[in-house]
């Protein structure tokens, strides 16, 4: 074996151990890279999750809201349903007579 030689299988030994060692690096990345993905995909489906929940809630609290009236609509009913039982008394006073 030559020197030419010899010097050409030292530099593919050390190519060959760069070459390993970015593949080493780059499985390291990659397991950080999959492991963020699994993390950031667990994190999504919570957030989902808790979207579906406020879409329910902000749901239930629309329907909520048409049901209650505001003040100004319980005074108009009150006054509305006192001249009805006013009505109503009047009738059964002329009935009695």
């Amino acid at each position: 074996m030559t020197e030419q030689d010899q010097y050409l299988i030292d530099e593919f030994k050390v190519r060959l151990r760069l070459l390993i060692n970015k593949q080493n690096s780059l499985k390291n990345e990659n397991k950080q890279l999959l492991d963020q993905l699994e993390g950031l995909q667990d994190e999504l489906t919570r957030i989902r999750k808790e979207n579906e929940m406020l879409v329910k809630q902000y749901e239930s609290l629309k329907l909520a809201k048409t049901f209650t009236a505001s003040d100004d609509e319980k005074q108009n009913a009150k006054q509305t349903i006192t001249k009805i039982v006013r009505e109503i008394d009047r009738c059964i006073a002329q009935l009695n007579v």
